[in-house]
């Protein structure tokens, strides 16, 4: 058994970048060196030293002979160590003392060799090289080509897509994204020391956390850390993992391959710990409240029992819930063996997709026994220049996205693995992670090469993720089939058998529990088949060694890479019955609503089963950040500004529109071309508003977050909404990649967006929303994820078109555990009013409807108000905004707003700095002064510059995007650090009207 015998000798290490290039002078500064950090990327470098403006253009600049090198030097007692790392993109050398020891032209294939070092100071460098030195077959020929990725070769090579497609702020990834760490050994793997010439990759890779405190204690208050030896370090991600059994009890197993146990025997110790976040209603515990658990073994037991595996049992284990749903309860495992200790956590949950038939079609997920309406985003990274970016970043732009309601993220198939800092995150927070393999839309080669090394990477980043509750799917990749289907292939050609046999088992074979995808979309016939093959390879390893199966399954060490053939299917007809891509089947990447312009209401007519991407917009920042951003409201008013405004823009390759138009196609609909919400069956449509009517960028601009707060709530309520066969939705996309609009619930600084808004107000764990059922009244919808029944109070209250509001209507409401309840509002009195103008009986009677659940101490859970016959009015009346600072709780701050009218889409317009809010200054291109909140900007021409990225204690408002009801008082939380220079800058502004000052009093 091998055993480590010493800390990381690159932890601290000091690394210096270096470009070498024909083309660049010997003075040149990438040739002498800048700072850089492993784990990180070029781009991360010369982001760090050179500045956001100069990356691209350096990037550009790179040849098919440029290499890219980090070099350190380190001081060791010499002797054998072990060289582990996540990933390396893409071609890459590492050379030890000036000799080469390992090469890999993988971006995704994990690193572990053993390596002799000289005593004293030694030169280590890892070497970029171009991905065009590695050379690829040219035959046989890709079967489809895809629009997205030009470069025919890509479909060979084991490398990030997303820096080959021509998306805003995307760039390829190079360098040491999963890290490197060199640890002292006692010996090899096989008993024998290597020098750098002769160096071996283990058959077994050891993971590394992707910073020294990837796996610290969940909380400052557990005491494990205290207690710790000095020597602790964290277990590697894929050697330890936890189970729970049919009877509901827990299993901890640990590997302990990588610990020297001597005659001694080692302790392993399983105690829960109490959840990182706060969570009111779920159960917290400490370990001092019992649970923990302790095994002893010797090395004469492991030898005895043939295994280096270890298994705890935990009695009626806590369990790991979603956000929402319960606590995300954790374990800590900590493993002592002489003076040394290793600690990891784990967690105990289950996940199965529910059985498919006829009825009950697609993905659908249950946790612990309990259905999910899984929501959330497609994950896009938190640095755009960064795959392991700062851990604090991450946590805080996955804290927002929970915030917003979000219980998934899915990394695609187009992106690079995230690291453990990322997963570990996930586990705290309770978002539930969808993880694609990385394949994207082009031919996988029917190579067995290339199957093995696919297999080898599958099944190291499917044991790394075993251990964590929050992986709950594996998928097969991004669009892999849905590529050859929208190219007109033939239906034979659709699935390539590596989705259906390959990934399936390999991730079964590496212990992992997730849910299997064969990829997004795809179909049920294709679910069945993975799922198949799946239950089929758990079966045969459970299987004592050494017995074999009704069919001659395997024993031995075969027992351990056992791939059984795929279960057959029936042929397919000549004339497929369904295509892999229908929404209702399977799964689906659905954008009726958004690049397609379908009515809100296709959302619902489609069937949509799961969405694995949807909602596909331009999304602006607020008005506050694009003036950071831009130096100015209204960028395409400007010369200067409209390029950098245009750069950003969501758009896809090849395409002649972008998705600036798809956001234009739904503010058309809701202001431009008739009165009403067409997706409410209303009856009375109203003359359309000359396209010239709105002047100015700005103008447009506030239009379209009030049309995307719109449409992400209405949308995200009706998937959610019981009737509704949807089980999962996830938008495209997470974060913009770059300055301006683009895809992002929150933009590119991390702050949230006007699509945050109407998101969070639909997907909050307990909330309220109004979906409009044309001739069928006026139903509120109120969900429950938590996990007790929650007795409340709905309070509906009408305003009139003639002013003021009815008096209100309390309506006792109980929802079940997990559940929904639904309203009538139109007939909560115990009469009928058409409040939505659904029959257009004579004038429009009613102008808008709040409903705010109450609990039993009159405090405010959730909140919804609607707009009568739809957000358009005509000739819209200043609404008397009145805006005032409030106390909420102890220590937090609120914006308590009034209005004597209607006030329609109302949000906070909070400074991006507070250093310079406030103070008088020249709005850009006018000469004129302007009280809008100041932010810094560097000045770069046409090229836009990122605003600081949203820190912790930056104030952002909670809700937003809200309707007011004449006099009625709605209170909207501003969480961060509110300073008195923030206050004094904040502005609340309402749809149509001048933004007014927020007082103190």
């Amino acid at each position: 058994m091998t055993g480590l015998s010493g800390a990381d000798v690159l932890e601290r290490a000091t690394w210096i970048l270096c470009r070498s290039d024909p083309t660049q002078g010997p003075g040149d500064t990438l040739a002498l060196g800048i700072p850089a950090r492993v784990p990180g990327t070029v781009s991360g470098a010369l982001r760090d030293a050179l500045g956001e403006e100069a990356v691209d253009a350096v990037l550009a600049a790179d040849g098919p002979e440029t290499v890219w090198e980090y070099r350190t030097r380190v001081t060791t007692a010499g002797g054998a160590h072990r060289f582990v790392s996540t990933g390396v993109a893409t071609v890459s050398e590492l050379v030890v003392a000036g000799e080469p020891v390992h090469a890999c032209d993988s971006a995704f294939a994990p690193w572990d060799l053993t390596v002799v070092l000289p005593p004293g100071e030694c030169e280590i460098a890892l070497r970029v090289l171009p991905l065009s030195s590695v050379a690829v077959p040219r035959k046989p020929r890709a079967r489809w080509l895809s629009p997205l990725v030009s470069d025919r070769s890509l479909r060979w090579r084991r490398t990030p897509l997303v820096g080959a497609i021509d998306w805003p702020g995307a760039r390829p990834v190079l360098g040491p994204w999963g890290g490197l760490a060199a640890t002292p050994v006692t010996s090899s793997p096989d008993g024998a020391t290597h020098s750098p010439s002769g160096s071996r990759r283990d058959s077994s890779p050891l993971l590394v956390p992707s910073s020294p405190a990837a796996l610290p204690p969940v909380s400052p208050d557990d005491d494990d850390a205290a207690a710790a030896p000095a020597r602790s370090r964290p277990l590697p991600p894929s050697a330890v993992r936890a189970r729970v059994t049919q009877d509901v009890h827990g299993v901890v197993a640990v590997d302990l391959a990588e610990i020297a146990v001597g005659a001694e025997g080692c302790r392993v110790l399983v105690e829960p710990l109490r959840p990182a976040e706060d969570d009111p209603p779920a159960q917290r515990v400490t370990a001092s409240e019992g649970g923990a658990v302790e095994r002893v073994v010797s090395a004469a037991e492991l030898a005895a029992a043939g295994t280096t595996t270890v298994e705890v049992p935990v009695a009626d284990p806590l369990l790991w819930w979603p956000h929402g749903m319960g606590a995300q309860q954790l374990y800590c495992v900590r493993v002592r063996a002489g003076d040394e200790e290793l600690h990891a956590r784990v967690g105990f949950r289950t996940v199965i997709a529910e059985p498919r038939d006829a009825t009950h079609r697609g993905l659908a997920l249950r946790v612990n026994g309990v259905p999910v309406f899984a929501r959330g985003t497609v994950w896009t990274g938190a640095d755009p220049y960064e795959v392991a970016a700062d851990p604090c970043r991450i946590r805080r732009m996955l804290r927002r996205l929970r915030d917003a309601g979000a219980t998934m993220v899915r990394i695609p198939g187009t992106s690079c693995y995230e690291t453990e800092d990322f997963h570990r995150a996930c586990d705290e927070l309770g978002l539930m992670v969808w993880q694609d393999v990385d394949l994207g839309p082009l031919d996988p080669p029917d190579d067995p090469a290339w199957r093995a090394g696919l297999r080898h990477e599958v099944r190291a980043l499917a044991a790394r993720l075993a251990g964590h509750p929050s992986t709950v799917v594996i998928s097969g990749g991004t669009e892999v089939i849905q590529a050859p289907v929208l190219a007109g292939r033939p239906a034979e050609q659709w699935t390539p058998d590596v989705l259906l046999r390959d990934i399936p088992a390999t991730v079964a074979e590496a212990g992992s529990d997730a849910v299997v995808v064969p990829s997004s979309p795809c179909s049920d016939a294709h679910l069945d088949v993975a799922q198949a093959v799946v239950e089929r390879v758990r079966a045969v390893l459970a299987l004592p060694r050494g017995v074999c199966d009704e069919d001659g399954g395997p024993s031995g060490d075969a027992h351990d890479s056992f791939v059984p053939p795929t279960p057959a299917t029936p042929a397919a007809p000549a004339v497929p019955q369904g295509s892999p891509v229908d929404a209702a089947d399977g799964v689906c990447h659905y954008f009726g609503v958004g690049a397609y312009g379908r009515s809100l209401e296709d959302t619902v007519t489609r069937g949509v089963r799961f969405a694995a991407e949807s909602l596909a917009f331009a999304v602006p920042p607020e008005p506050a950040v694009v003036r950071a951003q831009f130096g100015t409201d209204a960028p395409l008013d400007g010369e200067e500004t409209e390029a950098a405004w245009r750069a950003g823009l969501a758009h896809d390759p090849g395409a002649d529109w972008t998705f600036a138009d798809t956001t234009s196609t739904y503010v058309h609909r809701l202001f431009l071309d008739r009165d009403s919400d067409p997706d409410a069956s209303l009856a009375v449509p109203a003359r359309p508003v000359p396209e010239d009517s709105i002047r100015g960028h700005a103008r447009r601009l506030e239009l379209e977050r009030a049309t995307l707060a719109h449409v992400f709530q209405r949308t995200f309520a009706q998937w959610r909404s019981s009737d509704s066969p949807c089980r999962g939705a996830l938008v495209l996309s997470a974060a913009s990649t770059a300055p301006g609009a683009g895809w992002g619930v929150l933009d590119v600084t991390g702050r949230p967006t006007a699509a945050w808004y109407g998101m969070r107000r639909a997907c909050a764990p307990v909330a309220v929303s109004f979906v409009p059922a044309g001739g069928d009244g006026l139903p509120v919808h109120v969900w429950n994820d938590r996990a007790r029944t929650l007795e409340a109070t709905l309070r509906l209250t009408v305003a009139t078109v003639r002013g003021g509001s009815q008096p209100a209507v309390d309506v006792p409401v109980t929802v079940p555990a997990h559940g929904e309840t639904v309203v009538r509002a139109d007939l909560a009195d115990g009469t009928f009013r058409d409040l939505d103008n659904a029959y257009g009986f004579g004038d429009r009677e009613y102008d808008a409807v709040s409903a705010v659940l109450l609990d039993s101490h009159g405090r405010v859970l959730a909140r919804d108000a609607h707009l009568s016959g739809g957000p358009r009015r005509n000739d819209a009346a200043d609404p008397g905004l009145s805006a005032r600072w409030v106390r909420t709780g102890s220590d937090g701050w609120g914006v308590a707003v009034t209005a004597e009218g209607l006030a329609r889409f109302l949000a906070l317009d909070l400074p991006v700095r507070a250093g310079g809010a406030g103070a008088a200054r020249t709005a850009p291109g006018t000469g004129a002064v302007t009280d809008q909140p100041a932010v810094d900007r560097v000045d770069t021409g046409t090229t836009a510059v990122t605003a600081d990225a949203w820190q912790e204690r930056d104030p952002v408002a909670e809700d937003g995007y809200v309707h007011v009801l004449p006099g009625e008082i709605v209170v909207l939380p501003v969480g961060g650090e509110v300073t008195g220079s923030v206050r004094a800058a904040t502005r609340a502004r309402a749809l149509g009207t001048d933004p007014v000052a927020v007082s103190e009093n």
